[in-house]
C-alpha cells in the first residue's frame, strides 16, 4: 500500500467528514477519539459522530500542515469558531488496504474550544451526563520541574494548546512551556511520529493529578534549536485544567491578552 492508494484525511476533509463517511471508509472496529470527551462508554457510531461534528463546527477552516508516512497521516487545520482563531490536529493510521483503524482529534484556544464542546453537549442530548464529566482535582501546588526534551531557539514561539496568543520569544515562551509541562507531567511520546524536512507532527501522553491528557504537536527545528511549538490537546476538561492553572499560576505576568474573561475556569464546572 502507498499513501496514494489509500483513503486520507485530506480527502475526507474535502467531502465533508460526517459519521457516515468515516464508519463507511474505516477498517472494522476503528476507534474514533473525539476531541471534547474520552468517556469510555461512547459507542462506535458516537465517538464517529462526534468527531464529525466538533471537525465540521470550524468555520472558513483549511489544512496548513499535512505529513504523510507509511500508513499515518497527520493534518493541522486552522479556522475560526464564533469569530475566535481554533487550530485542530487530526492524527490517522491506517491498515494495509488503506482504509483507517484509528483518528484522533485535538484542539487548541480554549474559549472556541469550549463552544465546540457546549454545541455538542446540547446537540447529542442523548449522551449521559458523565460524558460530560468534570473530574474533581486536587489542588494545584504550583511546583515547577520543567525537563525540556529540546534544546530551545531564542527565538521559540510557543503556541500553547489552551492560551489566546503565542508566546514569544524566549525567556517568556520556555517558563510558560515549562509551568505547563510541569502541570502535566512527565511526558510519554507516542510512537506515532511524522517528519517533513525541518518539522514533525507527533503527540504524547501526560497526567493532571491524574486526570490524562494527550497533547498533539507540530514542532520547527531551526539549526537543530526547537524554534516553533503549535500544540493542541484532547480531551476538552484536561485541557480546561491546563487553562485554569496556567491562568492561576500566570494570569498577572502573561496580562488579560492571553485569556479570555468569557470562558469559566474549571471550578465552575464542578
Amino acid at each position: 500500500m502507498t499513501a496514494s492508494s489509500r483513503s486520507s484525511l485530506t480527502s475526507l476533509l474535502d467531502s465533508g467528514i460526517t459519521a457516515q463517511s468515516l464508519l463507511s471508509l474505516a477498517a472494522p472496529g476503528a476507534v474514533f477519539d473525539s476531541a471534547l470527551t474520552d468517556w469510555p462508554g461512547l459507542s462506535r457510531s458516537q465517538a464517529a459522530s462526534l468527531l464529525a461534528a466538533e471537525t465540521a463546527g470550524v468555520e472558513n477552516s483549511g489544512v496548513r500542515e499535512q505529513f504523510v508516512g507509511e500508513r499515518r497521516e497527520g493534518l493541522m487545520i486552522a479556522g475560526e469558531v464564533e469569530g475566535e482563531p481554533i487550530r485542530q490536529i487530526l492524527l490517522a493510521t491506517f491498515d494495509e488496504h488503506g482504509r483507517p483503524t484509528r483518528i484522533k482529534s485535538f484542539f487548541n484556544r480554549m474559549l472556541p474550544f469550549t463552544t465546540l464542546r457546549d454545541r455538542a453537549k446540547l446537540a447529542f442530548d442523548d449522551l449521559p451526563a458523565e460524558a460530560w464529566d468534570v473530574p474533581r482535582l486536587p489542588a494545584d501546588t504550583g511546583e515547577y520541574s520543567a525537563k525540556p526534551n529540546f534544546a530551545y531557539s531564542p527565538a521559540l514561539s510557543f503556541d500553547s494548546p489552551v492560551l489566546r496568543k503565542n508566546v514569544s520569544p524566549e525567556p517568556v515562551s520556555s517558563r510558560v512551556l515549562g509551568h505547563a509541562t510541569s502541570i502535566y507531567g512527565a511526558r510519554e511520546w507516542n510512537e506515532f511520529s511524522l517528519d517533513r524536512g525541518e518539522k514533525r507532527m507527533g503527540y504524547f501522553d501526560g497526567g493532571i493529578k491524574g486526570r490524562p491528557v494527550s497533547i498533539a504537536c507540530v514542532l520547527r527545528f531551526d539549526d537543530g534549536n526547537l524554534a516553533d511549538i503549535a500544540a493542541c490537546a484532547r480531551p476538552w476538561s484536561a485541557a480546561l485544567a491546563i487553562y485554569s492553572r496556567i491562568k492561576g499560576r500566570l494570569g498577572e505576568e502573561l496580562g488579560p491578552e492571553y485569556f479570555w474573561a468569557a470562558q469559566p475556569d474549571y471550578e465552575s464546572y464542578l
